[in-house]
């Protein structure tokens, strides 16, 4: 029965000229590897060598067989590699969801950190709201994501990445710039930029100005925190945002203070049930542990700065 270890031995020999060489290259005896040849050339009715002395020459089907052999060889290292490469990194791709909030925020500083320590390592960043971000997770189309509210459907577990208090953000030459802490009294009159009808954020702060008898008419409508914290930097409005966003732009124009009574923003990892992590779920995974918590420690800084 023909070995692996007599096609390593055949390859020793024609790597090194001898069969004396290929013992010392593959830390055995002389007399193993001229069993390994002659098993070989049994078990495959070749003769792989002419024997004169002090020399083994190639015979033809020799040369042939070591092409395939070297091919294989190729082949195989590969497959050592790759091993290698999966123990150190994980395999395939590493499919992320999140937020748009937190895809324009936290997630790509995550990135950075995960592509500098597993450059190897292939990513793919989809974005939605979190309902959709849920069945993506269920049905496999995501390895994990992160959401703000997420459903109660089974098949998914959920960790609570963080969850932070909202802050006011306005334009650096604004008024209320000057003040300590935001209130919803302050803010009566202002032009109010937020999301629209019916987002659970939405009405998190419609009631938040309704328990304080606040009436914010003037209202500009949108979905997408970039776009808000645009617009309270060119000076249209304030707004109640994310901290993780806000500290995105506060280097254009625009500022934030504390606001109370704060909605609270979560950002929940989700993942699928019964399935294995995998390593590079869990390496992104302790980044974004790392960074949420050397973020957190920065927050209060960036409300108000010495």
């Amino acid at each position: 029965m023909i070995k692996l270890s007599h096609f390593e031995a055949f390859n020793a020999v024609m790597l090194s000229g001898s069969m004396t060489a290929a013992a010392t290259m593959m830390h055995t005896s002389q007399p193993n590897i001229s069993r390994s040849i002659s098993k070989l050339e049994s078990g495959t009715g070749l003769k792989l060598f002419e024997r004169v002395p002090g020399r083994l020459i190639p015979t033809s089907d020799g040369l042939a067989l070591y092409e395939e052999v070297q091919r294989s060889f190729v082949g195989l290292s590969r497959l050592t590699e790759a091993a290698q490469r999966i123990h150190r990194t994980g395999s395939g791709i590493l499919r992320i969801g999140a937020i748009q909030t937190l895809s324009l925020s936290l997630v790509p500083r995550a990135i950075k950190r995960f592509t500098d320590v597993f450059p190897q390592v292939k990513l793919s960043i989809q974005t939605a709201h979190s309902d959709v971000l849920s069945r993506w997770v269920r049905e496999h189309t995501c390895d994990f994501a992160i959401v703000s509210t997420p459903d109660g459907e089974e098949g998914v577990e959920r960790e609570l990445l963080y969850t932070a208090e909202g802050v006011c953000i306005m334009h650096a030459d604004h008024p209320l710039a000057a003040r300590r802490t935001i209130t919803p009294r302050d803010l009566a009159g202002e032009r109010f930029i937020t999301f629209p009808q019916g987002d659970p954020p939405r009405l998190l702060m419609d009631r938040i100005f309704l328990d304080a008898n606040v009436e914010v008419s003037r209202v500009i409508e949108t979905s997408y925190s970039s776009i808000t914290c645009s617009l309270v930097s060119q000076g249209v409005g304030v707004a109640i945002v994310n901290p993780y966003v806000a500290r995105e732009y506060l280097n254009g124009g625009l500022v934030a203070r504390p606001f109370v009574p704060a909605p609270r923003h979560n950002a929940i990892m989700i993942f699928p049930s019964g399935k294995p992590l995998g390593r590079p779920v869990e390496n992104f995974i302790e980044i974004l542990r790392k960074l949420v918590k050397e973020e957190e420690e920065s927050i209060g800084r960036i409300l108000w700065p010495e």
